[in-house]
């Protein structure tokens, strides 16, 4: 049985970075992955930002790769507009969603 270690390796550090006491202001986290170019987008709260110490983490766990951090900023409301919906309306995406709050109260 082969297993793609390299998906199993970076889907472990993001959720062991992102998701252990995540904060508050995180809403949703997706990337992508091609080659050794890793592009994590990372959906905050208007006013509020990635910590310093998690973007230092990534970068320090998995250091063989090119990493790009995308922040998207969005208020709570333009957050909530697409309830009972699967898909946000305001930003797309990556290949792969780590994480999603369904509405933020």
């Amino acid at each position: 049985m082969d297993y793609n270690i390299q998906y199993i390796d970076v889907k472990y550090t993001l959720i062991n970075t992102f998701l252990i006491g995540l904060s508050d202001n995180i809403l949703d986290i997706s990337y992508s992955l091609n080659g050794k170019k890793l592009i994590i987008q990372t959906v905050l709260l208007q006013g509020t930002d990635l910590p310093k110490k998690v973007k230092e983490q990534i970068k320090l766990k998995l250091i063989e790769f090119d990493i790009v951090l995308n922040e998207v900023f969005i208020s709570k409301e333009e957050f909530n507009q697409n309830k009972g919906e699967w898909a946000p309306i305001h930003y797309q995406w990556l290949d792969y969603l780590l994480f999603s709050k369904a509405e933020i109260l």
